[in-house]
């Protein structure tokens, strides 16, 4: 009888202390369930290159938060806060998200996106990407990618970004 009273005791301790990293975990990133990437051997060359860090600073340079997209045909592109609440959605191609920037900081978001290629096929990629006002110091500046350094097939060029390091 004690025995199995201890046994349900564990199970129950283990079962709660799951659903609180669960619900953590949940909180830190973003839903990345649902995502459909069905290119593989069809020879579809399209790409998804999204930068993960832009600064909505009004100097005309990496200020909108946007993918970069070849060969796709339609899109959902969102944006999440830390709480994975949505605060930025768009069915445009074109269009991207500029936020509000405070002087000295930077926030992480994540992104969800799923596309339709050209040819029919899908593709969906997610991550987080850094909205700058200061690069932190905690991380090295050759962590982050922008949209100005975009080349042909990736992000390999040299970036214009002149912001600060943040106290």
């Amino acid at each position: 009888m004690k025995i199995s009273s201890l046994l349900s005791l564990i199970v129950i301790t283990l079962v709660l202390v799951n659903c609180d990293k669960s619900k953590e975990a949940a909180k830190n990133h973003v839903n990345c369930d649902g995502l459909i990437t069905d290119t593989l051997g069809t020879g579809d060359n399209a790409k998804i290159y999204m930068p993960n860090a832009f600064s909505p600073n009004d100097d005309g340079i990496n200020d909108i938060c946007r993918p970069i997209t070849r060969n796709v045909a339609l899109i959902v592109f969102t944006i999440y806060d830390c709480d994975n609440n949505v605060v930025f959605n768009t069915t445009s191609l074109q269009e991207g998200w500029h936020p509000a920037s405070g002087p000295h900081t930077w926030t992480t978001y994540y992104y969800k996106i799923q596309v339709a290629t050209e040819a029919g096929h899908h593709i969906g990629v997610c991550g987080e990407v850094y909205s700058l006002s200061c690069f932190p110091g905690s991380m090295p500046r050759s962590s982050f990618c922008f949209e100005d350094q975009f080349m042909m097939d990736g992000f390999t060029g040299v970036t214009m970004e002149r912001i600060g390091t943040c106290p």
